[in-house]
């Protein structure tokens, strides 16, 4: 997996895989992905790809006129996204409130006599749960990478910001952006743990971001643009 970065900042996520047998191209909130051949040259991708900018281009202006955030109902048929996949949600009728991502469906199993709140609450611990496993498990990969040891990691539930690191090194973040793609997520950890380095916002602390993160600018730009809509 790697970064294409194009004229204009415009960043593609290739993606290799020994199941496609030809590059397509696909764009979601903002960001782009091409799932290519896994034998095909980085030139022949870099090829195919500019082929295809008119197409992202057309694409990603026709995205920044959909309308934002909408209040959720929390009743089936709602989409929910996760790690930047939707999910169709099906509220069903169970034991107790639990949630699973099952057929392309997030599945919430609730009691009879459940109310809207009851389905918020638990898709809210469920994203908060899995947003705790997936961020430990990217901050220690990113951390070997640039080479510093956070003291602790945690999820808040913060209103306005996606991450924070303390001067003792603690480290946490705002589990709502579990809900955004991989890419994104992957920055605001890099993000934080640049901090560890530099604790302010310096050109050599956005240096140090540039050199895990080349295209941070264009998440800065989305997660200003798409943040409001990471919402449960």
């Amino acid at each position: 997996m790697a970064n294409l970065i194009f004229d204009d900042g415009l960043s593609v996520e290739v993606i290799r895989t020994k199941r496609k047998k030809t590059l397509s191209v696909r764009v979601f909130n903002g960001l782009v992905q091409a799932v290519v051949p896994e034998h095909l040259s980085d030139i022949r991708v870099t090829e195919l790809i500019q082929k295809s900018i008119p197409w992202i281009i057309r694409k990603l202006q026709k995205e920044s006129q959909v309308s934002v955030f909408s209040p959720k109902k929390y009743i089936s048929g709602e989409v929910f996204p996760y790690l930047g996949r939707n999910y169709r949600l099906k509220v069903l009728l169970g034991n107790g409130n639990k949630v699973r991502l099952l057929h392309g469906n997030m599945e919430v199993s609730v009691s009879k006599g459940s109310k809207e709140s009851d389905v918020r609450n638990a898709l809210s611990d469920w994203y908060e749960c899995h947003a705790l496993k997936k961020l430990i498990e990217k901050t220690k990969q990113y951390a070997g990478i640039i080479g510093v040891s956070p003291n602790s990691i945690s999820v808040k539930n913060y209103k306005s910001r996606w991450g924070s690191c303390s001067s003792k090194g603690d480290i946490s973040y705002n589990w709502r952006i579990i809900l955004a793609p991989p890419h994104i997520v992957n920055y605001v950890v890099v993000h934080e743990l640049c901090h560890l380095r530099h604790m302010n916002h310096s050109p050599a602390y956005w240096k140090s971001v540039k050199q895990v993160f080349p295209d941070y600018l264009v998440c800065r730009k989305w997660l200003k643009e798409k943040g409001i809509n990471l919402e449960v």
